[in-house]
């Protein structure tokens, strides 16, 4: 008998963070703190999305991020080379996030998931609108928050 597996990228990823041996701290987090805590940096990368930061948008990424967008595999030096550049070619971006869930995967690791909806002008007049699911992988390491691993696809909006 041949047995066929097929797990999603996110249960892969699960399993893989699942078996790293996370250090258990002595006492254990409060899950509704780690969830707000995790909030909060969600909502910092919308801000840093909205008011155009690259800086911010970076400062919320370890460097070791990867991130499947639309089919492609983008890093952390690849974000970093272009989001400047991006951020500069913008008149605005207006993104709103719907349907956010936070679900904490131990006291140091927490997956969060949305649907956003952008509507970004740029300098020369151009016009995308899109929308899509967005998940990030966050990681707290010397009690900072920051996301290790993305996923999002874009769909038009007509």
């Amino acid at each position: 008998m041949n047995f066929k597996i097929s797990l999603c990228p996110i249960s892969c990823l699960l399993l893989i963070l699942l078996s790293c041996g996370e250090k258990v701290d002595v006492e254990e987090r409060n899950p509704l703190e780690l969830i707000e805590q995790v909030k909060s940096h969600v909502n910092a990368f919308q801000k840093a999305d909205t008011t155009l930061s690259s800086e911010g948008v970076l400062d919320l990424l370890w460097p070791e991020f990867t991130m499947l967008s639309d089919g492609n595999h983008i890093t952390y030096e690849k974000v970093s080379e272009s989001s400047r550049d991006f951020m500069l070619s913008l008149e605005s971006f207006n993104t709103e996030w719907d349907s956010l869930r936070i679900i904490p995967l131990g006291n140091n690791h927490a997956i969060s998931s949305f649907i956003f909806t952008d509507s970004i002008v740029a300098k020369d007049g151009t016009i995308t609108q899109s929308t899509g699911p967005n998940t990030f992988v966050w990681e707290r390491r010397d009690g900072k928050w920051k996301v290790i691993y993305g996923d999002a696809d874009h769909y038009s909006i007509e």
